[in-house]
């Protein structure tokens, strides 16, 4: 078979490019899949989330054992300072523990809430916002938790004194991260790389056949030669065609009596006088 260039890039662009579409086809069929039956869809009313979970954004909901909930869960709770049937809000601290926070103090360089005498990591706030407007120290009781929304500037929650810790019974659901969410995203990116590389492949194997017919043409138009001779260029033809007759020797004169044909005496062909009898 006829070797072109390119051919193998050609086939693996092509492979690549069908192989994304595939993948971006698949993860949008996936998407409009409704979730399995034990997940409820819901959406964040509010910015007291902000900026884990803003205005208007898709939530999917669990429900959630009594005494299974942790520290660290998003769940949606009926709470005695929100004037909607349910608010999101996360479990800082559950029963048991001792939650407190100082404005006035900072601990490891920045403001933090100080849980069981230990600062509190809380990677899910922006680094400008302090953890608590207000200062407290509570001990939270058994069957309770103790709930403050992301946004701290903007919202109410249990570190307020008139609010405090809420009984977990109150808690309807946990709000969880649907694994076909992250899946999805995964699968677009991974769909628009393959396709990217694709496209890749396909301009390196299209440059590279435009390239062949010239370096074709290149190679045609050289002489092939044996390896190892040198070409001797023929001699020039006399002006207008005219045949250079080849040379004859002198005929013997009486001038010139040493002009005898080579071959006549053997020492005039060596060069030297041949006799002459008069």
């Amino acid at each position: 078979m006829e070797h072109r260039p390119g051919r193998r890039r050609g086939i693996a662009a092509i492979v690549l490019l069908v192989l994304g579409a595939v993948i971006l086809g698949g993860v949008t069929v996936a998407k409009a899949v409704d979730p399995p039956a034990r997940y409820k869809e819901g959406r964040q009313v509010g910015w007291t989330m902000t900026p884990t979970y803003t205005n208007g954004e898709t939530i999917y909901l669990e429900p959630v054992a009594k005494g299974k909930v942790r520290r660290g869960d998003v769940v949606l709770a009926s709470v005695p300072w929100s004037m909607q049937k349910t608010q999101m809000n996360r479990v800082v601290a559950v029963g048991g523990d001792r939650i407190q926070y100082k404005p006035s103090s900072k601990v490891a360089g920045q403001y933090r809430l100080v849980l069981n005498g230990t600062p509190l990591d809380e990677p899910y706030l922006e680094q400008w916002k302090f953890p608590s407007t207000v200062a407290f120290n509570v001990k939270v009781p058994k069957g309770h938790v103790f709930l403050m929304a992301d946004n701290r500037l903007n919202s109410d929650g249990s570190q307020f004194a008139n609010n405090g810790p809420v009984p977990e019974s109150r808690i309807v659901s946990k709000v969880v991260a649907y694994p076909m969410a992250k899946m999805a995203v995964w699968g677009q990116l991974a769909g628009v790389l393959v396709m990217l590389i694709g496209a890749g492949l396909a301009f390196v194997a299209r440059r590279a056949r435009r390239r062949a017919p010239a370096a074709a043409s290149v190679s045609a138009s050289a002489p092939a030669s044996a390896p190892g001779s040198v070409s001797v260029p023929a001699p020039a033809a006399p002006a207008g065609g005219a045949t250079v007759p080849a040379a004859t020797p002198a005929a013997p004169t009486a001038q010139n009596p040493s002009a005898a044909p080579a071959g006549a005496n053997g020492a005039a062909g060596a060069g030297e006088p041949a006799d002459v009898q008069s």
